[in-house]
């Protein structure tokens, strides 16, 4: 699996409409995510009833008893995906989507946010990983993030997952051919390790829930990419 986002991440180029300020947060058509459902962004697990002595369901434990029941994770469905997150601090609140095929890994459409092709959704213990063009109206304003802002995903099912950025890490690498070159990249990305590992590294599955996005901080992706981490709130 870790092959199919490298190769994708390797090819994501994101637009920079660089001219636009962030003087005003953009106004966004979505209402507002509500409170979240959960504190974790997990799967809420039920827990499994311990069997008797001789292997039957033990209905009524013995009071004497120290064992305890086993928790499960509950299964999520696979069609209960992202449809949108918020984070009020910035003035983020726009529609996710998942990239279906390589052409929009490569070059997402300027509608949304995406999963990227063949990643996790959000709320499965895993790394989803969400990126989109940095315009005022989409990923832009993530260049004001601050450690310890919220973030609220909505899923399908109108479940709210609620999450803190953890890393802000700005100026990773990820040089691309096809991306025109600038005259002034900024310093800390020439003294970046050169390549696109590091910006790739960012896309691996996790063994723990946590919630990667991703955008151009530049001109275009010759100036370098900003990784946002959050973990979930409460965890």
């Amino acid at each position: 699996m870790v092959l199919p986002l490298l190769l994708a991440v390797a090819g994501v180029v994101l637009i920079i409409a660089g001219q636009l300020g962030l003087d005003a947060p953009p106004v966004s058509s979505l209402p507002p995510i509500p409170d979240p459902t959960s504190p974790v962004a997990l799967a809420t697990p039920t827990a499994t009833p311990e069997p008797s002595r001789d292997g039957t369901p033990d209905a009524t434990p013995d009071a004497t008893r120290t064992e305890r029941p086993t928790p499960s994770p509950t299964p999520i469905p696979d069609d209960w995906v992202a449809i949108q997150i918020q984070i009020e601090a910035v003035g983020i609140n726009v529609p996710v989507r998942h990239a279906v095929d390589e052409d929009h890994c490569d070059f997402p459409p300027a509608d949304a946010a995406y999963v990227l092709c063949g990643g996790a959704q959000p709320g499965r213990g895993e790394n989803a990983y969400i990126f989109a063009h940095a315009l005022n109206e989409l990923f832009k304003p993530l260049w004001n993030v601050r450690l310890g802002d919220r973030v609220r995903i909505r899923m399908s099912d109108d479940a709210v997952l609620a999450y803190v950025v953890t890393e802000v890490h700005p100026n990773v690498s990820c040089p691309d051919d096809r991306a025109d070159p600038h005259p002034s990249p900024p310093l800390a990305l020439a003294l970046a390790p050169p390549g696109c590992e590091e910006g790739a590294a960012w896309t691996r599955p996790t063994d723990h829930e946590r919630l990667t996005l991703q955008t151009s901080q530049g001109y275009n992706r010759n100036w370098g990419e900003l990784i946002i981490v959050a973990e979930p709130a409460g965890s």
